[in-house]
């Protein structure tokens, strides 16, 4: 009989129905798989160890993995490919949670909130004045034009924010009010009030946020990270700060990550920082299960899938 494993996020009622349905199929969690079991795996669900492990096998069998996340930078997609494996994510799901954060981030800078907490930290009493604004009117620069970049589009558009998405080649998106591409920046960069990344990992947004891109500011923006650490450059970005090309980052994943606690980063009063927190969302397990049944239910009949397919060339 062929086997899922199930990793992780699963619950006994969401495993029972599984079984209910598919009665051909074993599904054994991860942590009880043995070797003996190896040659019988085609499906994964769930981030787990034992991927590379199957990858590694001759007797490998598998045939789709369906993670619990977003980006897949971290798996060994051309292993997968060469494997003839397909790849599943949960790209959507987030979307709400990681537009809020933004806002969140952008909203404790213009209220002064940020200049409040650190009077509290410093010298406990208020130190007036407390430079505020509003977010009407101001220019925001996203970095990618998928469903993170969309819904924090609207979101920011009715609070009354000009929103530049960037794409690969400029196309329009859905809830911007204009597009550029990435070879054409610019003139975003140089009116940008603030600027997000919610790129995925790719070798092409490896260090995209540069000392070059940071020299073509001029409002001395935000920069929000929401996407992955390693897109921006950290020695580009703090020499950035020191050189008010930009006025705050706000971070909610870093190169390293975690960040060590001797790293500049945490003593810097311009720079506010979350434990790649961005993303969470409450029920998570019920929100990312509907994903799986029915891209299961699609394999199980003719070994496609029927959401967030993910292209193992592209990375996403």
């Amino acid at each position: 009989m062929p086997m899922v494993v199930m990793a992780q996020a699963t619950k006994p009622e969401q495993r029972q129905q599984l079984q209910a349905t598919y009665p051909d199929w074993i599904f054994k969690d991860a942590d009880a798989v043995t070797p003996a079991d190896y040659g019988q795996i085609e499906v994964m669900y769930g981030n787990h160890p034992l991927l590379k492990t199957l990858l590694a096998q001759p007797s490998n069998h598998l045939k789709f993995v369906q993670v619990i996340s977003a980006g897949v930078d971290y798996l060994p997609l051309k292993d997968l490919q060469a494997a003839g494996v397909i790849v599943a994510n949960t790209s959507g799901i987030h979307a709400d949670a990681i537009s809020e954060s933004v806002l969140a981030a952008m909203l404790t800078v213009v209220r002064g909130y940020h200049a409040a907490w650190l009077n509290q930290r410093g010298t406990r009493q208020w130190q007036l004045p407390i430079t505020t604004s509003t977010l009407t009117g101001q220019q925001l620069l996203i970095y990618g034009t998928g469903q993170i970049g969309q819904s924090l589009a609207a979101k920011a558009s009715a609070l009354g924010m000009h929103v530049v998405g960037v794409n690969t080649t400029g196309h329009p998106a859905e809830h911007f009010h204009e597009t550029v591409a990435f070879t054409a920046t610019a003139a975003a960069l140089a009116t940008a009030n603030f600027i997000v990344n919610a790129l995925p990992l790719t070798p092409t947004t490896h260090h995209l946020f540069s000392t070059d891109l940071f020299k073509q500011t001029k409002q001395r923006p935000i920069l929000i990270n929401i996407g992955r650490g390693p897109a921006v450059d950290t020695a580009a970005l703090m020499m950035a700060l020191d050189n008010q090309q930009l006025s705050m980052a706000a971070l909610d994943v870093t190169e390293p990550e975690p960040l060590p606690a001797d790293h500049p980063l945490w003593q810097r009063d311009d720079v506010l920082i979350t434990p790649h927190i961005s993303g969470q969302i409450a029920h998570f397990r019920a929100t990312v299960f509907p994903i799986f049944a029915a891209n299961f239910a699609q394999f199980v009949k003719d070994g496609t899938l029927v959401r967030n397919q993910v292209d193992l060339n592209r990375g996403y």
